[in-house]
């Protein structure tokens, strides 16, 4: 029973001893390096060339919707909108 405290107390001690934090000193006042300058990206001539694109947007189809679309056709708006995103014939 002695040998056994004996062991069990010796590996305790181990353990204790391994899992001590042993944190290193606070460096002195160390800054860090500046960042790398960001590269910039360089143009085609077939970049400059090309004219931006122009996508229609919600405002191109405003006057058209507001003529279009009344309180008496919207449901078979809805119902035309419905069959062209399904797919449905």
């Amino acid at each position: 029973m002695i040998v056994m405290r004996t062991l069990l107390s010796a590996a305790l001690l181990t353990l204790l001893v391994a899992c001590e934090k042993n944190e290193p000193a606070p460096a002195a006042e160390v800054t860090p390096p500046p960042p790398a300058p960001l590269a910039t990206p360089t143009v085609t001539a077939t970049a400059t060339a090309e004219e931006p694109l122009d996508l229609p947007t919600e405002e191109d189809f405003e006057d058209e919707a507001e003529q279009k679309v009344t309180p008496k056709t919207l449901d078979a708006e809805l119902d035309a909108l419905e069959k062209e995103i399904t797919g449905a014939s």
